[in-house]
């Protein structure tokens, strides 16, 4: 007896000590997808969804592991298996399940595997009521946290539990909305599917009148609608501020309310409170640290802030490496500070969208020639893009025409939609165009416009070689002053 009881005790001795030893070689877990757990009967999608995408928003509140997005994870098709989709998301970890029901029950089971080598971290099942989803989720959650070492505050559960809806199928709309969402385009071109977007949030609202997020994301869909698709009708400007009430009204607390507004404000109905904007941007990312988008990183940088421009992208790309959006802005960056060369480093490994070279890179580098081709190339498939017939006027004014290039400017802006966010880039490109002719104060005035419509951009001011003409007039020199001020205190208040 005494032989057997050492030989357990020797056994559970060193299987302890091999468990330690094989924690501590494993490599650490920093990030997570949670997929869609799969149904077992056809038609209940929205449930493994719904359960999904709460686990993700609640592990991914604590700000302690990066969690990918709802979106991201959604894009891996229906029949990849969970450590390849892993791989594909760049997760550390992962987490898959199934969901069934039986009789009036609902059976619910997940297991989370580590990538690097499909060891199974914790494995569970539930068999539960339809009407206990919530307890699911809250357990689901704490579970997962607990195996990979992240804690809740304590009224965290409570806290989330009110941002999702008692009526799963609210679930499925509204991530098919953020999806939808996270494929949105630009000019009139994209308001089919932009429709189709917002009826997606508005059917997920009809379902679940208190759903704030469904309101938050449909009213970032009409801001974006109001500025980048129909800017000629204010009526979308107006449905974005109902619907920001409604969801502040709901939840205070919801993060992409606070996204909407700041989006909100740096628009033309709002005045480009550039500001302000950034300040409620944010505000939501520190209501939900793992919340990303393109747009902040995009109007840091049209603000000039390039440093943390970049460390809000690379940050976002952590937490979404799918998100086609984010992956655009590498070349967009560049374009915002002006600086050809990266642009052209960065395209390299840009999306096939953007596989030629564009002219805007031609006109940075002084290739007039190849500049006038790629110009006309365009042209014949769009003559009436304003951005192609700007930088066809500046093309005129860098070759010393510049009254042609000035002939064509009262035109073109007037083609554009004081609401248009391409206003502020077409103001740019006429003021260079009047710097390279020598006329400061006409510059000036565009410069001016361009920087109290979105594009405050001080240091893409203080280096552009198109503008040199006019450094040393008065108007110019004072007008810089007054950028550099704003552009130093907006980097104390937003500096890290």
């Amino acid at each position: 007896a005494a032989i057997i009881f050492m030989a357990i005790a020797t056994a559970a001795a060193l299987y302890e000590w091999r468990a330690k030893h094989a924690a501590a070689a494993a490599p650490q877990i920093k990030s997570i997808a949670v997929l869609p757990l799969k149904p077992l009967e056809p038609g209940e999608d929205y449930l493994g969804i719904g359960i999904a995408d709460a686990v993700i928003r609640r592990i991914s509140q604590t700000g302690q592991l990066t969690v990918r997005p709802t979106s991201a994870v959604l894009s891996i098709k229906a029949d990849t298996d969970s450590l390849t989709a892993a791989r594909q998301l760049g997760a550390d970890a992962i987490l898959e399940g199934t969901i069934q029901h039986a009789g009036d029950r609902l059976r619910v089971t997940v297991n989370l595997l580590r990538t690097s080598d499909g060891t199974s971290l914790y494995t569970d099942n539930f068999d539960l009521t339809p009407a206990d989803i919530f307890s699911i989720e809250d357990k689901v959650s704490q579970q997962v946290a607990s195996r990979l070492q992240v804690t809740f505050n304590s009224g965290q559960p409570r806290e989330l539990r009110t941002q999702y809806p008692t009526d799963p199928r609210a679930y499925e709309l509204y991530i098919r909305g953020v999806t939808s969402l996270d494929e949105r385009g630009y000019d009139i071109e994209a308001l089919a599917q932009m429709q189709t977007t917002i009826d997606l949030f508005k059917q997920s609202i009809a379902i679940d009148p208190n759903y704030a997020l469904s309101h938050s994301k449909l009213a970032f869909a009409y801001a974006w609608t109001a500025t980048s698709i129909e800017p000629s009708n204010p009526q979308w400007f107006n449905l974005a501020r109902e619907q920001i009430q409604e969801a502040e009204a709901l939840d205070p607390n919801v993060a992409e309310t606070h996204f909407a507004r700041g989006y909100m404000l740096w628009t033309a109905a709002e005045g480009y409170q550039t500001e302000a904007a950034l300040r409620e941007l944010q505000l939501a990312k520190q209501l939900n640290p793992n919340i990303c988008s393109p747009d902040l990183p995009a109007i840091l940088a049209h603000a000039g802030l390039e440093d943390l421009a970049s460390h809000e992208l690379q940050r976002a790309l952590e937490i979404d490496p799918t998100n086609q959006s984010l992956k655009d802005l590498k070349l967009i960056l560049p374009f915002l500070r002006g600086d050809a060369d990266a642009w052209f480093r960065a395209r390299k490994n840009s999306p096939s969208g953007f596989e030629r070279v564009e002219p805007w890179y031609y006109l940075r580098k002084g290739l007039l020639d190849d500049a006038e081709k790629a110009i006309n190339e365009r042209l014949r498939k769009a003559p009436d893009e304003s951005d192609l017939l700007f930088k066809q006027a500046l093309l005129l004014a860098l070759r010393g025409r510049d009254s042609q290039a000035e002939a064509r400017v009262p035109d073109l802006l007037a083609a554009i939609q004081p609401n248009s966010l391409r206003r502020h880039h077409a103001t740019y490109d006429a003021a260079c165009i009047y710097a390279l002719a020598g006329d400061g104060k006409t510059a000036v005035k565009w410069l001016k416009e361009t920087a109290n419509t979105g594009f405050p951009n001080y240091p893409l001011f203080e280096r552009d070689p198109f503008l040199n003409r006019i450094r040393q007039r008065p108007e110019f020199i004072q007008f810089m002053t007054d950028q550099k001020a704003h552009w130093e205190k907006l980097r104390v208040e937003l500096g890290p």
